[in-house]
């Protein structure tokens, strides 16, 4: 019988202490759910944590096809600091304000959706995207 939660490898990172959690998920089935006990693991086709902030991420899109990418759940517990997610339009997080896509300043946030942004950072939540 498979696991609810998936293999091993994704039990591992789960569990693993981080102070934010980005996941990239696809369209299912089954559909994202906000309210899942299992962080939608079985639908996520990238996934990134950490304790501190990140500097710019490109997603690498010789692993995934970001066209099969319909959300993402975002969540910061606030362990040791609560952290901002912030996307880029830009694959290097350049153009300042203007190469902002989006953020999310708040420390939850399950099936919000992916609007085709090139790279991610991570600020402590009231600290600003940009010029970090």
């Amino acid at each position: 019988m498979a696991s609810p939660i998936g293999n091993s490898v994704q039990v591992r990172e789960v569990l693993k202490p981080s102070n934010w959690q980005l996941r990239l998920l696809s369209p299912g089935p089954p559909a994202c759910d906000p309210n899942s006990n299992t962080g939608n693991v079985a639908i996520s086709i990238y996934a990134r944590q950490g304790l501190d902030a990140a500097e710019c991420t490109s997603l690498d899109t010789s692993m995934f096809n970001t066209s099969t990418v319909q959300s993402i759940s975002w969540k910061s517990p606030g362990i040791t600091a609560v952290y901002s997610l912030c996307m880029w339009k830009n694959s290097d997080c350049s153009d300042g304000e203007a190469g902002l896509a989006d953020a999310i300043t708040t420390n939850w946030q399950v099936c919000y959706p992916f609007t085709g942004w090139k790279a991610w950072s991570t600020v402590e939540q009231g600290t600003s995207c940009v010029g970090y």
